[in-house]
């Protein structure tokens, strides 16, 4: 799997803006674990997106098997 990498080089709090390099060393590890926590769930919004397609594939399945069960 291909990825892009971006880096963020502005916060925004409050509207208000700032330059990530002009931030405190302990703020700019905590805007990359924001940045790697984003990540995160993202992947996991993509992994339950898929886990619910392969759930109503089951349900279909069964759905299916009910209203026409196969022939022994």
């Amino acid at each position: 799997m291909l990825t892009e990498e971006r880096k963020m080089t502005t916060l925004t709090i409050n509207e208000k803006d700032y330059a990530i390099d002009d931030l405190s060393d302990p703020v700019k590890v905590k805007v990359a674990r924001m940045q790697e926590i984003q990540g995160q769930i993202t992947n996991l919004n993509v992994q339950t997106a898929e886990l619910q397609a392969v759930f109503q594939a089951y349900v279909n399945t069964i759905r299916g098997e009910l209203e026409d069960p196969p022939s022994e």
